[in-house]
């Protein structure tokens, strides 16, 4: 069976790009410590404030990153224009640079029963777009399939790609992740102690340095390379929940 149904490409305005960034930054905030939740990202944010309400890398890194999420090829020293000084430069600035380059993908409607229809068009949309991304099974999902093992395997996927065929209509994530959870609270525990330690004995700063270190270091593994317990999106169970969805473009 042929999988492959792409969406189409459009020119990318800098409110979609906006819209995009605000829906990465909702979505951070339900799984990352380091998110502001408090932040309200507009054209008028500074990149400074963004990069602090997302926990951003630096501008260079940061650009390279983006030229892979968007598919662009945008240049160190347009990105640097756009990015520093960043007390200076605004998100505008970066969703005019990006809207120059990038596209916004559309739902292309599929035909059933003689007429277009659009969440029909949106699950084949999504079901290629799991094939793209190395989804073996992609050609045995239905519309009845349920989306719990495909959330679990491919989080990235609806976060990016799928989510930016309709940014903002994806409810929150909730992703349970017992061993990042175990590391994050080993590591606040080793900070903790190290500070007490430093007031008490320097063998109590010892050992909290390295449960830090090692809670640290089994963050990124469990968030690297350890898949989810689960990943649920609201109430969305089966794709054709999450196909009418984004067909209509508003929030579940």
């Amino acid at each position: 069976m042929d999988v492959h149904y792409p969406p189409l490409d459009q020119a990318a305005t800098r409110e979609y790009i906006l819209a995009v960034l605000q829906d990465m930054h909702r979505q951070q905030c339900q799984w990352d410590p380091e998110a502001d939740r408090g932040a309200e990202l507009t054209l008028e944010t500074t990149v400074a404030e963004w990069r602090d309400a997302c926990a951003l890398l630096g501008w260079k890194p940061l650009g390279r990153a983006y030229n892979v999420f968007w598919g662009v090829s945008i240049t160190d020293a347009e990105w640097r224009a756009v990015l520093e000084p960043s007390q200076e430069k605004r998100l505008a600035d970066v969703c005019e640079l990006l809207a120059s380059r990038a596209t916004r993908p559309t739902i292309r409607p599929a035909r059933l029963l003689g007429c277009n229809c659009a969440p029909a068009g949106a699950f084949l949309t999504i079901r290629s777009l799991l094939f793209d991304a190395g989804e073996g099974a992609a050609d045995e999902i239905a519309p009845s399939t349920p989306l719990a093992p495909y959330f679990r395997r491919h989080t990235n996927v609806f976060l990016g790609p799928v989510s930016r065929l309709a940014p903002g209509v994806l409810p929150p994530v909730r992703i349970r992740n017992p061993l990042y959870d175990a590391a994050l609270l080993g590591s606040g525990v080793g900070l903790l102690a190290a500070l007490i330690g430093a007031c008490v004995s320097p063998w109590l700063v010892a050992v909290g340095a390295f449960l830090f270190v090692l809670g640290w270091a089994l963050t990124w593994y469990a968030a690297r390379w350890r898949l989810p317990a689960s990943v649920e999106f609201g109430e969305l169970r089966t794709f054709r929940d999450l196909a009418v969805v984004v067909a209509q473009g508003k929030p579940a």
